[in-house]
């Protein structure tokens, strides 16, 4: 009997998880983990390491390599697999596994230590943001888009697909959508060789990030993607999503995630419906306790911070008397 011990210590497995292992991991996936400290193996290496058949160790890869338990190396037609990273398991239990059935204080636990962990990686990122200096790699989701901008995306992807978004199953703070990420061309092909993803035709991933929109979500991605190629759409929430949380510790906010437009309000075309307040994530629109009269009815007087915008179009695309404009911030092109 394979050691729930050994396979955490091989595998990386946080504390808070360990518990919970039979509960993630299947027993014959353990056994795979422990067979690849060996080294990165073949088909037929697993077969003979773990006395299987060949079909049967064919099924075994795919199932591990479609959770993130294994990773595969190809080289020209020689395909090679080796052990994965606990947290991108995690991550992908988090979407498509049982994490309902880990105690909601586990949850709760695993989820603040895997932001930590974000935390800590996107720092030096951020810290040369700050500095004005150049980075190999920019931190994800790095700027607050406005739907036009990730419509347009879109329509310039050839291949599209729709995963659960990882933070909001990771961090269960609000009742927004959990389908909504949107992966497209090469992400998107990873997402399917891994045998998850649902792929979406262009019109379809079209509605699907208004209908985001709609519930409130704010937009995220790569600005420079006509460069660097498209990769992620996230339709985000500040009170699960990573880069929103994170960018709240380290105060990086206009940084990270970059901001390109602030909203614009003319309290003479406001009718106080409320909308504007009521989507903001940020409270950059709130109720001061002051009401107006208004054909005869009290209603809630709307103020406005610009300084707490986001830059996220939400209020604008809600707004019914037009009395929000997005502008573009000074620099930031036409």
């Amino acid at each position: 009997m394979m050691s729930w011990q050994r396979f955490a210590s091989a595998f990386g497995v946080w504390s808070e998880a360990r518990p919970y292992l039979p509960l993630m991991v299947e027993q014959d996936e353990a056994d795979l983990v422990l067979a690849l400290d060996e080294g990165a193996a073949t088909v037929q290496d697993v077969a003979d390491r773990l006395e299987l058949g060949l079909v049967e160790a064919e099924a075994l890869l795919r199932q591990a390599y479609r959770r993130h338990i294994v990773d595969k190396e190809v080289e020209g037609d020689k395909v090679r697999y080796a052990p994965g990273r606990f947290d991108h398991f995690l991550d992908y239990f988090a979407k498509h596994g049982a994490w309902d059935e880990i105690p909601q204080e586990a949850r709760q636990a695993l989820d603040q230590r895997f932001l930590n962990q974000f935390i800590t990686q996107q720092r030096p990122k951020v810290e040369a943001l700050r500095q004005g200096l150049a980075v190999d790699e920019a931190p994800p989701n790095d700027t607050v888009l406005l739907l036009v901008e990730v419509e347009e995306m879109i329509e310039a992807a050839t291949h599209i697909v729709v995963e659960p978004c990882d933070c909001r199953r990771l961090g269960q703070n609000c009742e927004r959508p959990v389908e909504t990420c949107i992966w497209m061309d090469d992400l998107a092909l990873e997402a399917l060789d891994r045998g998850h993803g649902r792929r979406l035709t262009e019109a379809q991933a079209l509605a699907r990030v208004r209908w985001a929109d709609k519930r409130g979500l704010m937009h995220t991605g790569d600005a420079a993607w006509q460069e660097r190629g498209l990769g992620a759409i996230c339709n985000c929430c500040a009170c699960d999503c990573y880069p929103f949380r994170a960018a709240q510790v380290l105060g990086s906010k206009g940084i990270w995630p970059k901001i390109r437009h602030v909203a614009v309000y003319d309290p003479d075309r406001c009718n106080l419906c409320g909308a504007c307040v009521r989507r903001c994530h940020f409270q950059a629109f709130f109720h001061d306790g002051s009401y107006v009269e208004i054909e005869g009815k009290q209603l809630a007087q709307v103020r406005f911070e610009p300084e707490r915008c986001w830059g996220c179009g939400l209020c604008a695309n809600s707004c019914p008397s037009d009395a929000i404009f997005m502008a573009r911030l000074e620099g930031e092109g036409v």
